[in-house]
């Protein structure tokens, strides 16, 4: 799946955890984190920290790769596809 903003990678995360029928708490409690974290996670991604990511995707037995954008902007200039 192709993740290009914070609310479609909470979206995911969110469906990931309820197909594994994980509760918000649940899941805070695997990796130490409060219940509100995670639904403020899911609700409002934007101003969250990259340790609660990381968390999250830990407690769903996810991982998270980076790779090169197949681009069609030659010149590498940022055009706002995010």
């Amino acid at each position: 799946m192709k993740i290009t903003d914070p609310k479609t990678l909470s979206n995911y995360l969110r469906n990931e955890r309820k197909t594994l029928g994980l509760s918000q708490a649940k899941v805070a409690d695997l990796v130490g984190l409060r219940q509100g974290t995670v639904s403020k996670f899911e609700s409002a991604p934007d101003k969250m920290q990259l340790d609660t990511l990381f968390r999250l995707l830990s407690a769903l037995e996810l991982e998270l790769y980076v790779r090169p954008k197949e681009s069609k902007n030659k010149n590498n200039k940022w055009t706002e596809d995010w």
